[in-house]
């Protein structure tokens, strides 16, 4: 795989670069961070999340990501939702960001986590992308609707890395894997032709503090972008990308205390991707809609049931 690095600057704020080491230098107090911890620990207890203390704390932020697509064809992203007691999926059809109905989707194996949700082949139907981090495998469930009709192994990721998201950066058609490595920060694209892995370069690497949330085209310039959360200070940003390449970033909308980012998609339908936004104490959405990486409004989705959660497993 070959590196692709950005530049030192990295972000802009009122017009200003800012690099990785000013963003990384930008701390919180003290009880900023037990603030946070406990926020964390509320969130495990609604996701079934794995927290290992102290460490922990920025890796379970950077693992609280939804999945969301269109399930029923209507032009509107729908929630996946995740009981971490009995691993069961449901759907949650939406209509921006009114409840419209729910249905039950497949039930996850243990230790398979769904990280992503794309249309692997192509047949107009949203796919779930597992991936399981004690063995590294990775699997694609094939579906229509809510309901799984087939599946197929997709490639094994090296050890170390974790699949965080699916998207087509290469714009043959077919989705591709978005990969971290927690100890690097590194990103890699690994191109797929349906499951098949074809190749895959090197991404940028993240700065300390920040995690990848989603991937959307936020610019409209036909290539995928990365979404950024940092978990400190609720600060977001947008990086541009050009397949794997970092171009330039630009911070997004600061998420309010007690909330986390955990998706973006179109909800309103205006060409513009927004931000989902999920508090797991009370287990309440909500949806702020942007153009480009600019807050124009924002509106409450529907509340989940006890039990059930954006993010997990």
């Amino acid at each position: 795989m070959a590196t692709a690095r950005p530049s030192a600057s990295v972000l802009s704020e009122g017009g200003n670069s800012l690099s990785v080491e000013e963003i990384s230098s930008r701390k919180t107090t003290t009880k900023k961070k037990e603030q946070m911890k406990k926020l964390l620990l509320i969130a495990v207890m609604v996701s079934g999340l794995a927290f290992n203390g102290e460490a922990g704390v920025e890796d379970l932020l950077i693992a609280a990501r939804a999945t969301v697509a269109d399930f029923n064809g209507d032009g509107h992203p729908d929630y996946v939702l995740r009981n971490a007691s009995t691993l069961q999926t449901a759907i949650w059809y939406l209509n921006n960001n009114i409840f419209v109905s729910g249905a039950y989707g497949p039930t996850l194996p243990a230790n398979w986590g769904l990280e992503g949700v794309a249309d692997f082949n192509r047949d107009v139907h949203p796919d779930y992308a597992l991936f399981n981090p004690s063995s590294d495998r990775t699997s694609i469930w094939y579906m229509s609707g809510p309901t799984r009709i087939a599946s197929a192994y997709g490639p094994t990721l090296p050890r170390g890395w974790e699949l965080v998201a699916t998207a087509d950066f290469n714009g043959n058609g077919y989705p591709d894997y978005v990969l971290y490595r927690a100890s690097t920060r590194q990103t890699a694209i690994w191109y797929l032709r349906n499951n098949v892995f074809v190749v895959g370069p090197y991404g940028p690497t993240l700065p300390a503090g920040w995690g990848l949330e989603g991937v959307a085209d936020f610019n409209r310039d036909g290539h995928r972008d990365y979404l950024l959360f940092n978990s400190t200070n609720h600060q977001t940003a947008i990086w541009y990308l050009s397949g794997p390449t970092f171009i330039r970033g630009a911070y997004g909308p600061t998420i309010p205390s007690g909330w986390a980012l955990v998706a973006t998609a179109d909800f309103n339908s205006d060409a513009h991707a927004d931000y989902l936004l999920y508090n797991p104490a009370a287990r309440q959405t909500a949806i702020w809609y942007l153009s480009n990486n600019v807050y124009v409004g924002g509106a409450f989705g529907p509340k989940l049931p006890a039990g059930w959660s954006l993010v997990g497993q």
